[in-house]
């Protein structure tokens, strides 16, 4: 699905501002069951679906700055509300030279490839210079809320075949239904657990914080 109207954590470039991070982790949860043999091999079995882990942490914050971040965690009720929040890394946007701008995404030649991690866009050639797509670059299907990352990038014949962190979430008909969005990545998430401490100090000053997150796909 395209983005829904859902809160997004409050950074430099929201409104209102919002304090940056100075700290960031994004961690792949892939779920599954490994069993270790007598032998030293191993089997496993992998279960359907894969989510993202991220945690962002703050600096010291004054209380003008606190005062924008705090409300919005405490509006979240603990891990029961969906928001969005953007990592700097991943947010391409129109100061980044290979964006597509606002309405110019990969739109009509999509399709599954061979195998269940694997994107197909047709006539790539054409699609202009600067128009690039990338290892280590995140898309998103406007079919489906999960954030995929690009894990190997191959044009073939005219075919740009892009390869996956995961299988897809949705069926070949949704694939091939969706347009890419490359742009202005946001992670559709929810807190993991209860929210932080938040400290003030006899400085006047709130502590360092770290928040939790899941991504909440559906």
């Amino acid at each position: 699905m395209s983005y829904e109207t859902l809160s997004q954590l409050p950074d430099p470039k929201t409104a209102p501002v919002g304090p940056g991070f100075v700290s960031q982790q994004i961690t792949d949860n892939t779920p599954g069951m490994i069993h270790t043999l007598n032998n030293g091999g191993s089997v496993g079995v992998k279960f359907s679906g894969s989510n993202w882990e991220i945690q962002v942490g703050y600096p010291q914050l004054t209380i003008a700055e606190a005062n924008t971040i705090i409300p919005f965690v405490y509006s979240l009720q603990g891990g029961f509300t969906n928001f969005y929040v953007q990592l700097p890394t991943y947010a391409r946007n129109n100061l980044d030279p290979r964006y597509w701008g606002a309405t110019s995404i990969v739109a009509d030649d999509v399709s599954t490839g061979t195998n269940s991690n694997q994107i197909e866009i047709a006539n790539w050639a054409n699609r202009g210079s600067g128009n690039e797509l990338a290892v280590g670059d995140m898309i998103k299907l406007d079919t489906h809320s999960k954030i995929y990352l690009i894990t190997h990038a191959l044009v073939t014949a005219g075919v740009m075949t892009l390869t996956l962190n995961c299988d897809l979430s949705i069926s070949r008909t949704a694939v091939d239904a969706a347009t890419i969005e490359p742009n202005d990545i946001r992670f559709r998430v929810r807190l993991k657990g209860t929210p932080p401490a938040f400290n003030l100090t006899a400085d006047g000053l709130y502590e360092g914080f770290t928040l939790s997150m899941r991504e909440n796909i559906i």
